[in-house]
């Protein structure tokens, strides 16, 4: 769950390294295609920050020292975390037993530390990540999984990891990390595009990237479930779009202690409305305003 002091504790999937980081392994415990993106990586141990934090929100009612523990060592673990990221260069490195630090330019850990601890990053690397993102991963209506350079990106087509494509989901995480650090404007114009590589039906496993595949309808082409690239035509991660459209335009922040919302539809339309959101045993509806009762 988390980085300990504890030499057996495992954290997530990962068994703790001595640096205290989460090591989660070779290439086919994580992106399967990209065969650098092994040991201990960002996105993951950004994730065990996150349900450290949540767990000590679970446990602070009846156990108010294991939480403050649990923060504490969250805090711990983030500050580690920094040490595997390239100062200036917007993304993060992989760190190998040995200690050698490996550059990795993939949007998973882009996506994780933006969208789960958006907190933990100040202002300078927020805007080194979103350079990184831009010139390097972004396309007008989808997004590459690595950036084209990254040394990688000659190991598979696979176009859910690889620099032709991205799998399904992570365009939506990326959109909702960059409204979780304040650039709205950059996100709100993306969607637009992303909704065009809608126009094709629900969303595949993957889609190619216009550089390597022309488009259709408007958005990025669907990949293919033939060999080489093997990814399932209608695998949709719907729920990733759902959360992006609720956390990230809408805002909605449902926590143990209520509900809130901070819209942000300026560049999408302010006058939408998100009708029948339910927390706790109640229906709410969400505008520009807030939250409010149906």
């Amino acid at each position: 769950m988390g980085a300990s002091s504890s030499a057996t504790r495992r954290t997530g999937a990962g068994s703790q390294a001595p640096n205290g980081l989460a090591d989660y392994g070779g290439v086919n415990n994580l992106l399967e295609c990209v065969s650098s993106y092994i040991h201990e990586v960002a996105a993951l141990n950004a994730a065990n920050v996150w349900n450290l934090r949540i767990a000590a929100d679970l446990l602070r009612p009846a156990d108010p020292d294991l939480a403050a523990s649990l923060v504490a060592e969250s805090g711990e673990l983030a500050r580690r975390l920094w040490g595997l990221y390239a100062d200036g260069e917007g993304f993060f490195n992989a760190r190998m037993p040995d200690g050698r630090l490996l550059p990795v330019r993939h949007c998973y850990d882009l996506l994780q530390v933006l969208d789960l601890i958006p907190d933990e990053v100040d202002e300078r690397r927020r805007d080194e990540m979103v350079r990184f993102f831009e010139g390097q991963l972004q396309t007008p209506n989808w997004m590459r999984a690595p950036s084209p350079v990254d040394p990688d990106a000659i190991t598979s087509v696979r176009q859910d990891h690889q620099w032709n494509g991205a799998y399904t989901a992570w365009p939506a995480f990326v959109a909702s990390g960059l409204y979780r650090i304040g650039r709205d404007a950059l996100a709100s114009d993306w969607i637009r595009g992303l909704a065009r590589s809608a126009n094709q039906g629900p969303f595949a496993q993957a889609h190619f990237v216009e550089e390597f595949a022309p488009g259709e309808h408007g958005g990025a082409l669907k990949a293919p479930s033939d060999w080489p690239y093997i990814n399932d035509w209608a695998c949709s991660s719907g729920g990733a779009w759902t959360r992006l459209f609720i956390e990230g335009v809408f805002a909605v922040r449902a926590e143990f202690d209520g509900i809130t919302a901070t819209p942000r539809l300026d560049g999408l339309d302010p006058d939408a409305r998100l009708t029948g959101l339910r927390y706790g045993g109640r229906l709410v509806d969400v505008d520009r305003d807030g939250v409010r009762a149906p």
